[in-house]
């Protein structure tokens, strides 16, 4: 064979080796796997060294021959790492099939998994080493072809005698290209019972994320402390079952190796346990990468390191960066942390350091830290309420060119971040006074476009939120920091605003709201239920005597809640009343009777938007509204007091459908203005998204400079208009609301407009629907 020939400098002869073992002697014999017997040995070597070496001798009745004597021979031969075994040679004679390793003083990792002698931070060592060495082979260096190992199990992860993991046994392995970012191979799926990926055993179709499942159940092995695949008449003989069960109901405790509980910071397990459970994800795209893995991990040893160590998280370092003018006044570790909640300036002035509500680190560097292009239209003076010295004033900034490149150096690992531009206006030397900030509830449209340095496409921050000290903060991207030093470099290609602002410095804040992995599905259907007849309204006669179509006069009360509750088209089919699952009136005005439809001699001319009025079978009315120009929706209706329910709060909900090609439009919030002369909220403004709104998910730091959308929208806690996905297919999103305390008609009026770079042409309106808020 070309390869033996190739590395006939390890090649070992059958007398050397029978030399070693003592021609293969009982007292040599060390253990036995799928390739074979494994015996113990000293054998000389050319360069006069005596290694103590592990000699795995094939036999054939384990189902392995010469492909996987060969393959194991190519993969240890031409992949070379700290954390892979080491082959130091091989003996091909006659029907001896020989490989000759490192020996590693202490065996397998399947030999601990129940032994208390490995503690909770030795365990995670072994487990971070084991991902190296899994990385390596699926994303190697140079020219190396991307390595699929096919058979991992604690079996195959070595130990040596400073415990430093190597991963061993690559008769199964498969190689593919390195250079996609997705590689799979057709082959029969081999493997060990317990371990192996069920989507690969079912389709044969071997990817990467085969070996991810795998080293799931390595991870939970090392959790539990038992072994994968128990005895048959075992209950629970599947661990992988067994773990994701309890994962998912929160009683992992029970099934912890007993007395590594109480060596666990809760953060360390928390970590582990997440990124155990999502490799054995059963859709390959929901399982992380080797390389997301081992980050994780190694966050999962700093917490436990920390936690050991018994000191708060980088609060000394903290302590001496704070400014010598701002001297820390504290007798307890309470008192530093109520202190530190407040915020201190660190770092000569330049950054500010507070702690979040769950103790959280955050950080802000100053603007003093920014690149400005045209430093001549910058004044910097100082503020009142600023964290720091001074500020930058900067006068009609629509032109202004930043650079920002900057290094955060005090956030938690493993935190969701938010980077936010932290500014405000200034008008003719004075902010916005007390009485503008508290009635000033609802965002602030900015519409900034900055782009990540290097990056081929644009970014836009819409919304600015309004902070308790009179601020704004603009969202500009999210990131986990999984880093003590994480590098933000963006570049700000102008300010949409022509009045003078203020720029502070840039703010990272921990994301800490509840996000929402799947979109809310809306179900607005109900059942039928004991209590009907008090749900019944008592007008509901005039309501049947408006329906469009004709009810049966011998129809019994209870078909008409019936009715009511699966909705009944009413005024000539423009109305759909309802009653919601406690009796409350609902109505869904349609498209045709509430908006105001541009002329077409003029539709070229106006903002206003104009339509088309078409069918859709999933929709409850005869047309709906599909918008053919504008930018502006104008509604107006009258709603009778018939079709609410008094002394009862509500909220209306623009009902639509998304263009089918959007090309990226309408992913700007919509303002809403009130237009009813009669509301106390005349001209107010609020805004909503038709799309969900996603802020930019970055890797900082990254060495590849990889940047990456964010999969899951990203919900901003002060918009209500957020969009939400109704089970009869159709998307929703509030506008506005109010409360019917008196019998009487109510009367909506709103314009609903997009960014003046954008259109509506595309969108289908069905109407708005009433319901209780």
């Amino acid at each position: 064979m070309a390869l033996l020939k190739e590395l006939a400098h390890l090649k070992i002869s059958l007398d050397v080796v029978k030399l070693a073992t003592n021609n293969f002697g009982a007292e040599n014999f060390v253990g036995v796997g799928g390739f074979g017997k494994v015996y113990k040995g000293e054998i000389i070597f050319p360069d006069g060294l005596t290694k103590t070496v592990a000699i795995k001798r094939l036999d054939r009745r384990h189902g392995q021959g010469e492909h996987e004597f060969l393959m194991e021979i190519m993969m240890l031969s031409r992949y070379r790492h700290k954390n892979l075994v080491s082959l130091l040679g091989f003996c091909d004679e006659g029907e001896e099939k020989i490989l000759i390793y490192e020996y590693l003083f202490n065996g397998s990792l399947e030999k601990y998994l129940s032994s208390n002698s490995l503690t909770w931070a030795q365990r995670l060592k072994i487990c971070i080493g084991a991902a190296r060495g899994l990385e390596y082979l699926h994303n190697p260096f140079g020219t190396q072809q991307r390595v699929l190992h096919r058979d991992v199990k604690s079996a195959n992860v070595l130990l040596d005698e400073l415990w430093e993991t190597k991963i061993a046994d690559f008769g199964l392995s498969k190689i593919g290209p390195a250079n996609q970012e997705f590689t799979f191979l057709v082959s029969n799926a081999v493997g060990t019972f317990g371990y192996c990926d069920p989507l690969y055993a079912e389709t044969n179709i071997l990817t990467k994320e085969s070996d991810v499942y795998s080293f799931g159940a390595v991870l939970f092995e090392v959790l539990c402390g038992r072994f994968c695949v128990g005895k048959p008449d075992d209950k629970h003989r599947l661990l992988t079952k067994l773990a994701q069960q309890s994962y998912e109901q929160g009683t992992l405790d029970d099934i912890i190796f007993h007395g590594l509980r109480g060596q666990m910071d809760n953060n360390s397990l928390r970590t582990f346990s997440s990124v155990a459970y999502r490799c054995l994800k059963r859709d390959r795209e929901e399982r992380p990468t080797m390389a997301g893995v081992l980050e994780e991990l190694e966050l999962a040893l700093e917490y436990q390191v920390s936690f050991q160590s018994g000191k708060p998280m980088e609060y000394e370092e903290i302590i001496e960066m704070a400014d010598r003018d701002q001297p820390l006044v504290y007798t307890n570790k309470r008192e530093l942390k109520l202190l530190l909640s407040s915020g201190i300036r660190v770092d000569w002035g330049r950054r500010w350091f507070s702690l979040s509500k769950k103790e959280h680190n955050c950080e802000m560097i100053s603007a003093s830290e920014f690149l400005f292009y045209n430093p001549g239209i910058v004044n910097w003076i100082p503020h009142p309420t600023s964290r720091f010295s001074e500020v930058a004033m900067i006068e009609r900034p629509h032109n202004l060119q930043i650079e920002v490149d900057i290094e955060t150096i005090l956030l938690s690992p493993g935190i969701t971040y938010a980077a936010y531009l932290v500014f405000k206006y200034w008008y003719g030397f004075r902010d916005v006074d007390e009485l503008e900030m508290s009635t000033s509830i609802e965002p602030v449209f900015v519409g900034l476009q900055y782009r990540f340095k290097d990056a081929n496409e644009s970014s836009f921050a819409h919304l600015a939120d309004w902070t308790d000290n009179g601020w704004m903060v603009l969202e500009l991207c999210q990131f986990v920091s999984y880093k003590k030093v994480a590098k933000l470099e963006l570049f700000f290609e102008g300010i949409p605003v022509y009045n003078t602002i203020l720029l502070e410095g840039i703010q990272f804040l921990p994301v800490e709201m509840d996000i929402e992995e799947e979109p809310v599905v809306v179900d607005n259907s109900i059942g039928i239920d004991t209590n009907w007849e008090q749900k019944l309204p008592s007008d509901y006669q005039f309501i049947i005597k408006t329906a469009k179509d004709r009810v049966p006069y011998n129809i019994t009360n209870k078909e008409i809640y019936m009715l009511f509750s699966n909705g009944i088209l009413t005024n000539r089919g423009q109305m759909l009343f309802s009653l919601d699952k406690d009796g409350i009136k609902c109505c869904m005005p349609a498209a045709r009777a509430i908006l105001e439809d541009s002329p077409e001699e003029f539709s070229r001319f106006s903002e206003m938007a104009s339509f088309r009025w078409i069918s859709l079978q999933e929709s409850r009315f005869e047309k709906v509204a599909e918008c053919q120009s504008g930018r502006v929706l104008r509604i107006n209706y009258q709603i009778n007091s018939h079709m609410l329910s008094i002394n009862t709060t509500y909220a209306a909900y623009i009902v639509y459908k998304l263009p089918e090609v959007s090309n990226g439009t309408l992913d700007c919030p919509l303002e809403v203005k009130d237009r009813n002369f009669g509301s106390s909220n005349f001209n107010e403004v609020r805004f909503i998204y038709l799309t969900n709104p996603k802020t930019p998910l970055t890797v900082l730091g990254d060495q590849n400079g990889n940047r990456r959308a964010n999969k899951n929208p990203l919900y901003r806690p002060k918009v209500e208009g957020i969009p939400r996905q109704r089970k009869d297919g159709w998307m929703e999103a509030r506008i506005w609301g109010f409360t019917a305390d008196v019998a009487t008609s109510v009367y909506i009026a709103f314009d609903v407009t997009c960014n003046e770079r954008e259109q509506l042409t595309g969108l289908i309106v069905q109407g708005i629907e009433i319901r209780p808020k």
